[in-house]
């Protein structure tokens, strides 16, 4: 095989409970012009003795011999890679049978297209369904996202090889903030496709690569995150420096916000561009999340600010899933 229109490129560390599943959904695709690239990222619970009960001539081993972790073993796929386009998956995430299909028909449709990703449902170490993850599905609103937050699930990403690897070298930063940067910097090279129904199912969980990397983040300094989040907000929300860092810092440390300066920015901002309401709404949640993390009453801070002073705002929240929060921030 020269040169299959995808490479699924495949990092595994320590996988051996999930990879199986993982290989078998990808062996059963309606697609067929494509690679797997497994890379074994050093791994000593036999994965690679999984991935080799695999008799399909497309499944392909990197062993890596020892530990490189996630970036070093993405850079490892990518140095490797045969395919046109890199179709990003876990190790332990799940794939619908249609999925390189209907990116397949994306790419064909949208050739000035450089990032697609799609929806993802989210599931639990045993597979169950724990919920959905909700990136925009256009460039405006994807820009507009990574402002202040990574929502594309890496697992369900697509992007061209050689953009990725021989012009912007491929992976850069930590564990933490590889993908964050990747798509930051493939958006500011053209437009990026999201596809709505979820084509991967990512599972969340401790053991999982990106389990790991947020039982981590704490040890992980957010001086790139931050420097991902400014340029963004400059270049894309038209945000000025200082009010950049304050929303950056407010995202990155909320127990130290600002609260009512950083919804004053964020609502100034918002009233120039105008992202879809909804997309807003998910926003304030997930960084109710953020604060909830630091405390409840951090939590209780940041309603009670967005309800004094942007009461709409406020009650575009999801109502269900922010009923405690919202009844605390009203007794306050």
């Amino acid at each position: 095989m020269s040169e299959p229109f995808f490479s699924v490129l495949l990092p595994a560390y320590n996988a051996r409970e999930h990879i199986g599943r993982a290989l078998g959904d990808l062996m059963a695709q309606t697609f067929a012009d494509f690679e797997v690239l497994v890379v074994d990222d050093g791994s000593s619970d036999g994965t690679k003795d999984v991935v080799k009960t695999f008799s399909d001539p497309r499944i392909r081993l990197l062993t890596l011999p020892e530990n490189r972790g996630l970036v070093g073993a993405l850079n490892a796929g990518l140095s490797e890679a045969r395919g046109i386009w890199i179709a990003r998956q876990d190790a332990d995430d799940r794939c619908r049978k249609n999925r390189l299909a209907r990116q397949h028909s994306a790419i064909t449709e949208n050739p000035d297209v450089g990032l697609f990703y799609s929806q993802a449902t989210l599931i639990d170490g045993r597979g169950l369904w724990r919920g959905k993850l909700r990136p925009p599905t256009t460039t405006e609103g994807l820009r507009w996202d990574l402002c202040f937050r990574n929502s594309v699930p890496h697992t369900s990403a697509v992007f061209n090889r050689s953009t990725v690897w021989d012009e912007l070298g491929g992976y850069a930063g930590d564990n933490v903030t590889a993908d964050y940067d990747l798509w930051s910097r493939l958006l500011r090279k053209g437009p990026a496709f999201g596809d709505p129904c979820p084509l991967v199912s990512y599972r969340n969980h401790r053991a999982s690569i990106m389990g790991a990397e947020m039982a981590s983040a704490e040890r992980v300094s957010d001086a790139g995150l931050k420097a991902i989040m400014v340029a963004n907000l400059r270049e894309w929300a038209s945000a000025g420096e200082d009010d950049a860092g304050s929303i950056a810092s407010a995202w990155l440390d909320p127990g130290n916000a600002d609260w009512t300066a950083y919804f004053h920015m964020t609502d100034q901002l918002s009233r120039r561009m105008r992202p879809a309401p909804a997309l807003l709404a998910e926003e304030d949640y997930t960084l109710m999340h953020r604060a909830q993390a630091v405390s409840r009453g951090c939590a209780c801070e940041m309603l009670s600010a967005m309800k004094n002073n942007y009461p709409r705002r406020f009650r575009s929240l999801p109502a269900f899933r922010t009923a405690i929060f919202r009844m605390a921030a009203r007794l306050k």
